[in-house]
């Protein structure tokens, strides 16, 4: 087999496989280059999950004209001018490929204008060839249109997924961005409904923009400095270990780093929940350049990074309205009930509550004694919704479609409000006051598959869904609420699918499998009186009368 030089659009090709995945990493290009011209209104408009078109406006520098051209080709940028400067990247798109990457696989339209400059530049390329340049009037500023990806690569075009994932993608491509510059206004609008409009705040205002106003307000704080530079952000833990995501920035950078994530999961153990983790470094002690999409980076010293990092969050602060609280084990371990003359102990494998009434010993499944507590709940028409910050997206199959729009007063009932937003897609503009708002849109779309196959009703689908799950770890103070909401509801013993709540044993019974038969009154009246009773001739066990 001969060698030889591929051809310019066999290249192009294999550049732009390298930079361009899916429509997220679109928006990822342009956003970053719109941060890169000192932009500070970022606003992205989205249609068909990407498919159709991908559009960012920045009101940054602009290019000037006779550099339109050049900005759609291969190794030209404005970031880079020596070996020197690839050792201390300062900037996000340093490699000079993501426009030229972007057209090769779409129709695209670039319309410039500098702040000195009356006029601005379009330009027109379709699969990286250049249609059309000529000077138009224009905003001072940048509007990258990107049409039709993958047109000219239907092979590529065939591993897109689903609209509901393609938007999750961008979704989450958005908020990272957005996180990483708070001081900056961001829109992000679907098939030309708004999904988010964030407008300059501090980094916890952002986080509640983004994730909502519940999330931020648990947020632990934690800011360190050392000789590597300043480590900050916040975690929020959560009760279920399982549940992580993990935000780092670099230099404002969204990055995958295993040190960083080997220090934090070290760190936090097996606690979950969000975690935002911001580095600032000097820019020659990181090398960005290892990765073709710039999503990976590397440290010069990754021990040091890791105990700065695990030094931070060991020494994270609660936020201030919280500070004031006692731990709830702090307190006495076995707190009295007045409900029904139930005594709480404890939990039990982070699944069930241990409680003891009437001479017998309970262990309540939690997940099924929530259950109940919330199926009584929207059965008696007291589900309701709270309102969510930002809007939740939700793509549907036309038949989802077609089933919500016949569901509407059975949705609302349950919490959810529900806006048409585009075709086959809806904005969920409340949900139930039980589910934690970045969740929202998972439940819901859980609840449309649970109830449309028949097997449930929907409140029996939303209070399984919305209840404590097994294996998460409940405080003190939520053992006793679910304890005592659970012995108010009209039919404690089993859960909305009539699964058994609880397990009961006599604690005579257990008295007889450990070698004691007296029941409760003679055993106390026993030890009153210095008397010990046996059982099958066992002889008295001290060291069970003295503990």
């Amino acid at each position: 087999m001969s060698i030889r030089i591929l051809s310019p659009e066999v290249r192009r090709q294999i550049a732009a496989g390298e930079v361009v995945e899916r429509p997220a990493s679109v928006v990822k290009e342009l956003m970053e280059n719109a941060l890169d011209a000192a932009a500070d209104t970022i606003r992205v408009e989205i249609q068909e999950g990407g498919r159709r078109l991908v559009k960012v406006t920045d009101n940054g520098v602009g290019i000037p004209a006779a550099e339109v051209p050049l900005a759609l080709e291969r190794f030209a940028t404005s970031k880079v001018f020596s070996l020197q400067d690839l050792a201390a990247v300062r900037t996000f798109g340093f490699r000079g490929e993501a426009l030229p990457s972007i057209a090769a696989v779409s129709r695209l339209r670039l319309l410039s204008r500098g702040r000195d400059a009356l006029l601005g530049t379009e330009a027109r390329t379709e699969g990286g060839t250049l249609l059309s340049l000529q000077e138009v009037g224009a905003p001072v500023g940048t509007t990258v249109e990107v049409w039709d990806v993958f047109f000219n690569t239907p092979a590529r075009r065939q591993f897109l997924r689903s609209l509901r994932t393609e938007y999750g993608h961008i979704v989450g491509t958005f908020t990272r961005l957005a996180l990483a510059f708070p001081e900056k206004t961001f829109s992000l609008f679907f098939d030309g409904r708004e999904v988010y409009h964030l407008l300059p705040a501090s980094l916890r205002e952002r986080i509640a923009a983004c994730f909502g106003r519940e999330a931020a307000s648990g947020l632990e704080e934690f800011d360190s400095t050392g000789i590597l530079g300043r480590v900050f952000g916040c975690v929020l833990p959560a009760e279920d270990g399982r549940q992580r995501r993990y935000y780092f920035f670099v230099n404002r950078r969204p990055v995958r780093n295993r040190t960083l994530y080997r220090a934090v999961r070290d760190t936090l153990g097996g606690e979950g929940g969000l975690v935002f983790l911001f580095c600032e470094v000097p820019p020659a002690h990181v090398d960005v350049n290892i990765h073709p999409a710039k999503t990976e980076v590397r440290f010069r010293d990754d021990s040091g990074m890791y105990a700065l990092v695990r030094s931070a969050l060991l020494h994270r602060t609660r936020p201030p309205w919280l500070q004031g609280e006692q731990v709830a084990e702090a307190e006495t371990a076995y707190v009295k009930d007045e409900t029904r003359g139930f005594a709480l102990i404890g939990q039990v494998d982070n699944s069930f509550l241990l409680a003891v009434a009437d001479g017998h010993v309970y262990l309540i499944d939690q997940h099924a004694a929530e259950e109940r507590v919330l199926y009584e709940q929207l059965q008696q028409g007291q589900g309701h919704g709270r309102p969510l910050l930002a809007p939740q997206v939700v793509t549907l199959s036309p038949e989802e479609h077609a089933f919500v729009q016949a569901q509407q007063p059975a949705l609302q009932a349950c919490g959810f409000v529900v806006e048409a937003f585009g075709p086959h897609v809806v904005a969920l503009r409340t949900a139930p006051a039980w589910v934690a708002a970045a969740e929202a849109g998972s439940v819901f779309t859980r609840l449309l598959l649970r109830v449309r196959n028949g097997r449930e009703e929907f409140c029996q689908a939303l209070a399984c869904l919305a209840a404590v799950k097994a294996g998460q770890t409940l405080d003190r103070a939520a053992q006793e609420r679910l304890l005592r909401a659970w012995l108010r509801t009209a039919n404690p013993h089993a859960c909305a699918h009539n699964r058994p709540v609880y397990f009961r044993l006599s604690l005579d019974e257990v008295r007889r499998k450990v070698g004691r038969s007296c029941p409760s009154d003679e055993f106390d009246r026993g030890r009153s009186e210095g008397v010990e009773q046996t059982a099958a001739g066992l002889p008295p066990c001290e060291s069970r009368d003295e503990s």
